[in-house]
């Protein structure tokens, strides 16, 4: 607001200065009157932005520009009668065509101020848009950010309260233990996740204790390996944005019924950079199709919008194996 007064204030001041230079000698009456004419001219520019261009440029262009003229001949003709009252029978000695010259260099003038009004309000009106449509966008993206973080907990509830089931029917005596992991897991997701971002470490600890959940029910032991390091384990990161690749890895190996499955995941952070592997068999009755992994497609949607243009996502499938690499910029 004030660099636009300044700006304005210097704009008058360029316009006064132009106009007092037509004077010729320092005649008081003349420097009053331009004085007074430039005012005039500053009454069409904000008549113009304040209350036509509002009122009418949108909803009636033509009526816009009809009220437009009517207002520069109303201004013009009391700068007439102005001349009249400050120079008096002065006026008539300067002879007829240098009276035109004056009248045709004030309509000039005030044709300058409502059509700079004009084009000054044309683009405040499209920077308001442009802001309009920004924070519009910010919203749609809050919001599909939120529908997308929000369709996470159902999905891991629904997994976990299975594992709980398969434990408890088969009346094994991990099962009060993976109670005990699921609401640690529930405070992580419920409590930290519901932030915008949550430490990097906070990932890590997640996906260690989804590993060792899921574990609790896979009898015997089986290939399932999770390494980690970071520099920085405070660094902030997304919550929730590894764990649909780690639930995948567990749904397509189905290592309870092949014992040869093997999961191998990795998550490394240095200056910033975040590297995520995870490597999964395939079980051979239940192979990756076309259109399933939702969640990878959520994963996605997420890092368009969080990291968009600061990370890569890679998924492939060779020799029955599946693997995602995916790496961040945090910096």
């Amino acid at each position: 607001m004030k660099k636009k007064i300044l700006l304005q204030a210097g704009f008058w001041t360029a316009v006064l200065t132009i106009n007092l230079a037509f004077i010729a000698g320092d005649e008081l009456r003349a420097v009053f009157f331009e004085t007074v004419c430039v005012g005039l001219y500053a009454v069409v520019f904000y008549t113009n932005i304040l209350i036509l261009f509002p009122s009418k440029y949108e909803k009636d262009k033509i009526r816009y520009w009809i009220y437009g003229i009517i207002l520069m001949g109303v201004i013009l003709a009391l700068i007439e009668i102005l001349s009249n009252v400050v120079f008096g029978s002065h006026r008539h000695h300067r002879g007829d065509w240098l009276e035109v010259l004056m009248t045709f260099r004030h309509a000039l003038w005030l044709f300058l101020m409502f059509m700079t009004g004009t084009v000054y309000s044309i683009q405040e009106m499209l920077n308001r848009n442009i802001i309009h449509q920004e924070k519009m966008m910010e919203e749609k993206l809050k919001t599909e950010l939120q529908l997308l973080k929000a369709q996470i907990n159902p999905h891991f509830l629904f997994n976990a309260l299975n594992n709980i089931y398969s434990l408890t029917y088969m009346k094994s005596e991990k099962a009060p233990e993976s109670v005990l992991k699921l609401s640690e897991m529930l405070r992580y997701v419920l409590d930290d996740c519901s932030n915008d971002s949550v430490p990097l470490q906070g990932e890590i600890t997640y996906i260690s204790n989804f590993i060792e959940f899921y574990k609790m029910k896979i009898p015997g032991e089986r290939n399932i390996r999770f390494e980690h390091s970071a520099e920085t384990t405070d660094i902030p990161i997304a919550p929730m944005i590894f764990i649909p690749f780690v639930e995948n890895c567990f749904k397509y190996s189905r290592l309870e019924e092949d014992k040869q499955g093997f999961i191998r995941i990795s998550l490394t952070e240095s200056s910033g950079r975040v590297s995520f592997l995870a490597v999964n068999s395939i079980f051979k009755g239940r192979p990756i199709t076309d259109g399933s992994g939702k969640g990878i497609s959520n994963v996605r949607q997420r890092l368009d919008i969080i990291y968009h243009g600061k990370y890569e996502l890679n998924t492939f499938e060779a020799d029955n194996e599946f693997t995602v690499v995916l790496n961040l910029n945090l910096s």
